[in-house]
Parts: C-alpha cells; structure tokens; sequence
C-alpha cells in the first residue's frame, strides 16, 4: 500500500490521504485507489518508458514519478507516493529503479 498525493489538496487537509494498492508489472506501476478497504476506480498506469522516477533525499518515505524532463506549471506531468514505512518506501524505489533500467531489455526474473 502506498498513499497517493493530492495536488489540489485544501489547507488543512492531509495532501496524502488517499490510499492505492500498487503493484509493478511489466515495467509499468499499476495503480489501483481505495476506499474503506476496497478496491475503486479504474486502474492508472504509469509507463516507466514515460515516467521518470524522482527520489527524496530529504523525504525518505516519499518519491514522485514525473513525465518528461520538466514539471509542468500545474503539476500535471508528477504524482507523488508516500509510504508509512521508510523501508517499504525504498524497496519500491529500488523495484522502480531497476524497472527503469529494463526498459528496452528484458523483463527481470520472478
């Protein structure tokens, strides 16, 4: 489980409190929303052929995931992810990171 940020949050509101399950396939992180525990919406998809992982020194629990070299003025090209374990956060930067480097080769084993 990773929490998805809110780019269009209130003040006052907790930017990532929405809850996705997420699962990394065929180099593409897959994206499903929760809601009370189930599963809702359609399944978002993140190509990493097109998407560009970004880490956080600063934030070890967060990473982004951003299209193209540039963020766009209204943060429409990044989406943000949170762990509530800092180690979960970087065994998701590390499977993302060599998903990126397969892409264009071949898949990795498992």
């Amino acid at each position: 489980l990773l929490r998805k940020k809110k780019e269009d949050h209130g003040m006052f509101e907790d930017p990532y409190k929405t809850v996705c399950v997420c699962r990394l396939q065929d180099n593409c992180l897959r994206v499903r929303l929760t809601h009370n525990g189930e599963l809702v919406g359609i399944e978002e998809k993140y190509d990493l052929a097109e998407w560009n992982l970004m880490m956080r020194l600063d934030k070890p629990d967060r990473f982004s995931l951003m299209k193209g070299a540039v963020p766009a003025s209204d943060n429409s090209n990044v989406v943000s992810f949170r762990s509530d374990k800092k180690h979960e956060a970087a065994e998701w930067m590390e499977a993302l990171q060599a998903a990126e480097e397969n892409v264009g080769g071949e898949a990795p084993p498992g």
